[in-house]
């Protein structure tokens, strides 16, 4: 084998990670102005600083809430029915709002790209083409993982020449070894105890031996 060909690329793209992130944020983009129609609906604002301090943390809603209760009595005198009904007013206004606003957040947990622009909040289709690429790119080490390749190739070499001479002669295939047990490499099931014709079959190809081998040769 030529040592100078490259077998493997530094870089592989999965297509489908690319198209499954893609539309994971464009269902967002589709769901996010009716979220923001639904909070307008109510009387709040929409704009990016009203809505990141209603988002930012789990709570952040609910303590804006309980801060409107306590500016409405703010000075003022109010009976314990007055009271009461504010509370159940402002609770209700709660419920009916914060899944709205829970669904914003979630977006913003899953880092869905948002600007603002001139006041209104936007989402950032190239910024969700760019995450969406970067997430189906993996990067390798294709200089090493080749080198590995080179060696274990010859391995896989001498076991087919000692298979053809076994079989030009009437030999046994003294390769043959049945009892392996299956474990977990990078996230591909292998025997952990390779019998060489298990080990041929693995590694006698450049796609397969890159499939198994790719985390471990993964660029930090």
């Amino acid at each position: 084998m030529n040592k100078r060909e490259m077998l493997f690329r530094e870089e592989i793209f999965n297509e489908k990670v690319y198209m499954d992130t893609r539309k994971k944020y464009e269902k967002m983009a589709e769901k996010l102005p009716d979220l923001l129609a639904t909070l307008s609906a109510e009387g709040l604002p929409t704009d990016w600083r009203f809505v990141d301090d209603i988002t930012c943390n789990e709570s952040a809603f609910r303590e804006w809430v309980n801060r409107q209760k306590e500016e409405r009595h703010r000075g003022k005198f109010l009976t314990i029915t007055e009271l009461e009904r504010l509370s159940e007013e402002l609770d209700d206004f709660y419920d009916r709002v914060s899944p709205s606003v829970n669904a914003i957040r979630g977006m913003r947990i899953e880092r869905l790209p948002l600007s603002d622009a001139d006041g209104t909040i936007m989402v950032d289709m190239a910024k969700v083409e760019e995450i969406a690429r970067e997430a189906a790119t993996t990067r390798i080490n294709a200089k090493k993982m080749q080198a590995y390749w080179e060696r274990v190739s010859k391995v896989v070499q001498a076991i087919n020449d000692l298979r053809d001479y076994e079989e030009q002669n009437s030999l046994p295939d003294c390769t043959f070894n049945p009892a392996s047990v299956y474990t977990m490499l990078q996230g591909i099931a292998v025997p952990s105890n390779l019998s060489t014709t298990e080990f041929r079959d693995k590694f006698s190809q450049p796609e397969k031996f890159q499939n198994i081998f790719l985390n471990t040769f993964k660029r930090k």
